[in-house]
């Protein structure tokens, strides 16, 4: 089996099969993960003093090698049905790998924007995930960075916690839904239709954002929302089954998409995301895939 994505829900689903016996491969980058990049995971369970994102990916990607599974640090860029029935996956270093079953475990698409010193201030005031470090941002000021619902989202999730919430567009216009909009406004929610040029801080911890109007708008935190379901193109382009509404592949109890040896897992599925629901349904992946297997050798 072939698993597309290196976050929790992929590393779930490569621990199940490879404890199987499943020749399990992994292909994705963990270090792009949402979850890997979370200052520290409090709400997981059985991890009463927290843990970091890269702590949590680095035990994750330990555990999954242990138990067999191959895990290649390449960016999927193709995926499509081989000539023997199974499929192939091809990756951005143009190497080609084929197997009986896909899982889709890409989640949210995020990568670094470009913005200046947006890496270096990941920690230090820089997220990408509002329910993973929301609760560390109570009663300071915050930015979303983001135009889409993606952002609206996000900026309602730090509601709770944040004493100001402003939200900027990043050179394009606002593209959110009426009910997005009306939530932002009744919540008090800043939008600003701007550029952001650079997170400003004094290299230890964030203060703030620079717009190409030479403003600042001074902040704690900083939240990236630019992203895009990671595993989506793909998905249309295999034929799945997709929720235009949600951008959210569709999937059964078992995790199964309507074209049969595909699965699907994690963020792509839509919400909650959230590192539990992402371990839960890659483990319930592969508990598929181990009995389709199965029920295979029996039938023979």
């Amino acid at each position: 089996m072939i698993i597309l994505g290196a976050g929790p829900a992929g590393l779930s689903a490569a621990v199940y099969a490879s404890r199987a016996n499943l020749s399990t491969l992994v292909l994705g980058l963990p270090d792009g993960s949402r979850a890997s990049w979370a200052h520290k995971i409090e709400n997981y369970l059985g991890f009463p003093e927290g843990i970091s994102g890269k702590e949590f990916k680095e035990r994750s990607v330990a555990q999954a090698k242990k138990f067999g599974a191959s895990i290649v640090e390449e960016e999927v860029i193709a995926a499509n049905f081989s000539e023997n029935g199974g499929f192939y996956v091809e990756t951005n270093r143009e190497n080609r790998f084929e197997g009986d079953f896909l899982v889709l475990a890409m989640g949210l698409s995020v990568k670094p924007s470009g913005i200046k010193n947006e890496v270096e201030y990941i920690g230090k005031g820089v997220s990408y995930c509002s329910t993973c470090d929301g609760f560390f941002y109570k009663d300071r000021p915050v930015v979303v960075i983001g135009n889409k619902d993606l952002a609206a989202k996000e900026a309602l999730d730090l509601v709770p916690f944040a004493s100001k919430i402003t939200v900027v567009s990043h050179d394009k216009k606002f593209d959110m839904s009426e009910n997005f909009i009306n939530k932002l406004k009744l919540n008090n929610v800043n939008l600003v239709t701007g550029k952001v040029l650079e997170v400003v801080g004094d290299n230890e911890k964030v203060s703030g954002i620079l717009l190409d109007n030479n403003e600042i708008i001074a902040s704690d935190g900083v939240f990236f929302a630019l992203g895009n379901m990671g595993s989506i193109d793909i998905a249309r382009f295999l034929g799945l089954e997709i929720d235009e509404k949600t951008k959210a592949v569709i999937v059964d109890r078992s995790m199964k998409t309507n074209i049969p040896g595909i699965y699907a897992a994690g963020d792509c599925t839509g919400e909650p995301y959230q590192v539990s629901t992402a371990v839960g349904e890659g483990a319930i992946a592969a508990l598929g895939i181990i009995h389709e297997i199965r029920n295979r050798k029996d039938r023979k």
